[in-house]
């Protein structure tokens, strides 16, 4: 297994803390973004999928303090970069991210301040080392939302289409 699976607590049920790396399913880590609000709740949460190389689901803000906790905990396997929607909590992390470690941008569309390397639309496939997230176009929070699910495990990473507290 990879670091991620050996070195972060595994604890499913765990509340959102900023700055903190929780195991929360097979090969999936939650590390929450330092930018709580009332509409962020606790902050932003970036998912890293995969063991030997990593999606990240929604980067968050440009914040260097989580840019680098997710470079640390990612241990330089990050291989592609997915993004829900291009709201200012979700996306503007993308590109320093991408920056810092090579990888691939993903999303709906170029909108907003985003730009994505490669644009996605409803059941395009990202793949790391044989993990899949499969796009589910959502509209409704923002016309351009896409969900992200991960077939194997069922997990559907909703970004802020459904939250805690409210829909």
């Amino acid at each position: 297994p990879g670091a991620v699976a050996t070195s972060v607590p595994f604890s499913p049920s765990a509340p959102p803390v900023a700055g903190e790396a929780v195991r929360i399913a097979a090969a999936v880590v939650r590390l929450t973004a330092p930018n709580p609000s009332i509409m962020t709740g606790p902050g932003t949460n970036t998912y890293l999928v995969g063991e030997r190389e990593l999606l990240v689901v929604d980067p968050g803000p440009d914040d260097e303090a989580h840019r680098r906790a997710l470079l640390q905990v990612s241990a330089g396997r990050i291989r592609t970069i997915v993004v829900t929607h291009p709201h200012p909590d979700h996306a503007p992390g993308a590109a320093a991210l991408a920056a810092a470690t090579g990888a691939e941008v993903v999303g709906f569309d170029a909108r907003d301040g985003f730009a994505p390397d490669r644009g996605a639309g409803d059941g395009t496939v990202v793949e790391a080392d044989g993990v899949q997230l499969t796009a589910v176009h959502t509209p409704g929070h923002a016309s351009n939302h896409l969900c992200w699910l991960q077939p194997d495990s069922g997990l559907l990473f909703s970004g802020d289409h459904l939250m805690e507290g409210s829909t």
